[in-house]
């Protein structure tokens, strides 16, 4: 079989990218191969949720796949930031972000495993798009006009390019032997969805405490998806407790506003650290997604962030082909980068920062943080700001997130 581009990794961002470059969307759609060490229409065992941005949802249209997502999704109408150990409902906003009457809310949230299964029927539907499960990577290697990608039992695949969407400890990277620079923030995160007994009415809440963030974030009905950030040592004794015993713990976290609450997916638990390739690209290899970069995920960016990898990259490689190009070559793999550096770093250095800001007791910042959230809580005009900026929509934002074509 001949194929223009390799995808390794069957997750949101390479179902994405296969789509952006062998979906309906192109006038000449490239023949794309999928290769995952599942079959990606294999359910998604993913319990946490994603706040997708305006700009990610105008991707996912031209994509043709928001009518069916939207239904599943939850728009984020306001959001209460509160900084303190206190529990329960002592705790008291700090800032307030409302989305302004008649205006689109910034972002809405949607379950991992809902957005993965309708970007996976997409991807069965584009009968330019080859899915294969089972494949265990085992190497690559590179020739002057095509790479070629083995499993372990010895099947290889050939295209002009790679695109390595293998998740944070991608064995591409490892090949290619980029270096990352990282930091581990000491903390663990706990992402699961639970069922509410009140209306959320639209509203996120991020709860800063000395330990980590405790996120409550809206889902479609009487749900939210929680993200709660703390010591590795309280994670470890969180997950080990009974459903019932975590009921009441969070119980005792969240208060009663939206009445009494009851785990409705599993738990999961992963290390909260921050990972930036040094380098984007190989020979005719393209990092994306959590290959690429992992971040703090107090802001739910991440997986936006991986989106605008795939965007990007579709604009590269079509308009590459619109010139009859090499879509692998170091020219446009290197524009990909240049696109996707500042962006990347900038993003992930912000998340840093804020961490550092609010995740911590230090008596003499405490104070300064209070203030700080006042004088934003009450500019409307700031707020306004943020809201939108929120939405990561801009004219450098690639084309896919504009609504538009790649090329």
């Amino acid at each position: 079989m001949t194929h223009d581009v390799i995808i390794l990794g069957g997750g949101p961002n390479g179902l994405a990218t296969a789509l952006a470059l062998g979906g309906r969307v192109l006038p000449r759609c490239l023949r794309v191969l999928l290769l995952d060490q599942k079959h990606p229409s294999a359910p998604s065992q993913d319990s946490r949720g994603t706040a997708l941005t305006l700009a990610t949802q105008a991707m996912l249209r031209v994509l043709g796949v928001w009518n069916d997502l939207s239904p599943l999704a939850c728009e984020m109408r306001d959001v209460v930031v509160t900084d303190g150990d206190e529990i329960g409902d002592g705790k008291k906003p700090r800032l307030t972000l409302t989305t302004e009457a008649g205006r689109q809310a910034a972002a809405s949230m949607v379950e991992n495993s809902k957005l993965h299964q309708v970007l996976v029927e997409a991807v069965l539907r584009s009968p330019e798009i080859t899915v294969l499960g089972g494949f265990q990577f085992e190497r690559f290697e590179t020739t002057s006009a095509k790479i070629e990608v083995t499993d372990t039992i010895g099947r290889s695949y050939r295209a002009p390019l790679l695109v390595a969407a293998d998740g944070r400890n991608s064995r591409v990277r490892q090949q290619l032997g980029t270096k990352t620079t990282a930091h581990d923030y000491g903390q663990t995160a706990l992402g699961f969805s639970i069922a509410i007994e009140k209306p959320h009415l639209g509203r996120a809440e991020e709860h800063f405490t000395s330990k980590g963030v405790l996120a409550v974030l809206p889902l479609q009905g009487l749900a939210a998806s929680i993200v709660w950030g703390t010591s590795p040592e309280h994670a470890a004794e969180l997950m080990a407790l009974s459903d019932h015993d975590f009921d009441a713990a969070l119980q005792v976290q969240m208060g009663d506003h939206l009445g009494a609450i009851t785990l409705s997916s599993r738990r999961q638990a992963f290390p909260v650290v921050m990972q930036i390739a040094n380098e984007l690209i190989g020979p005719r290899i393209a990092l994306l997604g959590d290959a690429a970069h992992a971040i703090h995920p107090l802001a739910g960016l991440g997986l936006n962030l991986g989106f605008k990898d795939a965007a990007a990259l579709a604009d590269c490689v079509v308009a590459a082909c619109l010139r009859g190009g090499d879509i692998g070559s170091p020219t446009v793999l290197e524009y990909y980068q240049a696109l996707r550096r500042f962006d990347t770093l900038s993003t992930s250095w912000a998340m840093d920062g804020l961490n550092g800001l609010f995740v911590n007791d230090n008596p003499v910042l405490q104070p300064l943080r209070k203030f700080g959230l006042r004088m934003v809580d009450q500019v409307s005009g700031l707020k306004s700001a943020i809201m939108n900026q929120a939405g990561g929509q801009s004219q450098n934002t690639p084309r896919l997130m504009r609504g538009l074509l790649p090329g």
